[in-house]
């Protein structure tokens, strides 16, 4: 793959920050620079590995999952022998699995780990914990994180995921419906407004709008998009982006910070004009992850760890390996994925812990929370709230008893009938069905016995209730 000579010198000046983990070559030695650019060239020209999470409360058997590999750092995420057409598996359509990428699921590793520590058991132990994924589309860590939440806390939690960009956001809001959870709710708006919730929420997640250095194999376009100038606004943004959030969180939470690109401007830099404060300190994640990085060590993968300090803010454009000298004094350590070093796109991820109070703007009135939304819900696609702080509309799509794709479904209310795949993916497509014994009336469609949505039996035929936004378009014979 040919890329810009300025992307291999950005790159370059990356991987003087990162230090090998001293773990996972022969006889445990650090990869060179030269060695680790080699295997990042060799793995673009290779295809993209096809990865998969499962949804653990949507099991059922998946033919897609036979000789894969899991994740090393996810539970519940596989690696595909092969690529298969998802748009074919019903089950794709039903929230049983969310296609992502594995170093992507790294993300939700971190949050797995922050909800062990103590401080956060214990206010999850008083109420609700309050987390938000403030760049969320289109829904792969909120669904990841939704899955850490529930298993660590059952209901006991509020998780808001927003997405600024009106059309985005509308993906989001579909993925985070047939997911299911309905202790999820979305919305559209920006950073700013979301920031007067003074104090609310206890974890904040920002995969930050990026120059998408990472993608460059899955996405040919964004090297074309790619130039130092790009690099230089998208780091302008992130560090807007992560001051109108800041006073969202609440004392003695914590904000993980990802992006899915490389270059130091937009990960230490963004992370270091925050810790500049004086607010926040870094978290090792040297330490803290230190089992994620023996079990990729275990499956051949290399994680590097790289230097955070409030000095990376303006050391961004320091000379390539300014700081390699003093990385193993480091106090705290990002990580960073790189294609050859994982089976996996490029991916950065950094953890910070407020400890001092931030200066905020009062506002009048309560938040009104995720709570509200989920209580005042009358419909899955109805606006449900707005939150009296920040003014945005607040809706949560699987929280209706009618969502099919729901946990809260009943599905007792309805006469449930299972259907054969081309019956499955033929509703899909939008199709009329012809169940001659099924009941009249209202039916829940299932496949495998987990829900796909309703279909209205008027005898000769069936009306197909399947939302037209999500039919499928192509040829679904089989």
């Amino acid at each position: 793959m040919l890329l810009p000579d300025a992307f291999w010198e950005s790159l370059r000046m990356a991987l003087s920050f990162a230090r090998f983990s001293g773990k996972g070559s022969p006889q445990g030695q650090s990869l060179s620079e030269e060695t680790m650019l080699a295997r990042f060239s060799a793995a673009l020209e290779e295809e993209s590995p096809a990865c998969v999470r499962l949804n653990p409360w949507k099991k059922a058997h998946l033919p897609i999952l036979e000789g894969a590999t899991q994740i090393p750092w996810s539970e519940e995420g596989w690696r595909l022998l092969k690529r298969p057409v998802y748009t074919l598996h019903p089950l794709f359509h039903a929230g049983a699995y969310y296609v992502q990428d594995a170093s992507s699921m790294f993300v939700g590793a971190v949050l797995r780990r922050v909800l062990q520590r103590p401080e956060i058991q214990e206010i999850a132990a008083r109420r609700p914990l309050r987390v938000l994924d403030l760049c969320a589309a289109p829904g792969g860590k909120t669904t990841d994180a939704a899955v850490s939440l529930r298993k660590a806390f059952g209901d006991g939690f509020e998780l808001l995921a927003n997405e600024y960009n009106p059309h985005r956001f509308a993906i989001l809001k579909d993925n985070v419906e047939i997911w299911g959870d309905p202790q999820v709710a979305v919305c559209n708006t920006q950073a700013a407004r979301l920031g007067q919730m003074n104090g609310y929420f206890d974890i904040i997640i920002v995969d930050a709008p990026c120059s998408g250095e990472g993608m460059f194999r899955k996405e040919p376009q964004a090297v074309e998009q790619w130039s130092p100038k790009k690099v230089e606004e998208c780091a302008a943004l992130q560090r807007s982006i992560l001051d109108d959030i800041a006073p969202a969180l609440a004392p003695g939470g914590y904000l993980i910070y990802s992006t899915c690109t490389y270059n130091i401007q937009e990960n230490e830099g963004s992370v270091g004009h925050l810790l500049e404060s004086g607010a926040f300190e870094a978290i090792d994640l040297k330490v803290l992850m230190s089992q994620e990085a023996a079990a990729a060590e275990a499956a051949g993968e290399t994680l590097l760890w790289s230097l955070l300090s409030a000095a990376a803010a303006s050391d961004a454009a320091a000379p390539a390996g300014a700081h390699a000298a003093d990385a193993d004094a480091a106090p705290a350590h990002a990580v960073r994925l790189i294609p050859g070093l994982v089976h996996g796109e490029g991916q950065f991820c950094a953890l910070l812990h407020q400890i001092a109070t931030l200066d905020v703007v009062e506002t009048a009135g309560e938040s009104a929370g995720v709570e509200e939304a989920r209580n005042g819900m009358m419909g899955r696609e109805r606006r449900v709230a707005r939150d009296t702080v920040s003014g945005a509309r607040v809706y949560a799509p699987a929280a209706s008893p009618d969502c099919p794709t729901s946990y809260a479904l009943d599905r007792s209310r309805w006469p449930n009938v299972p259907v054969d795949k081309q019956t499955a993916l033929n509703f899909l497509h939008g199709d009329s069905l012809v169940l001659p014994d099924a009941p009249k009336g209202l039916l829940l469609l299932t496949y495998k016995d987990i829900p796909l949505g309703f279909v209205k039996n008027i005898g000769a035929r069936c009306n197909n209730l399947y939302p037209k936004s999500r039919r499928i378009k192509m040829d679904v014979k089989l």
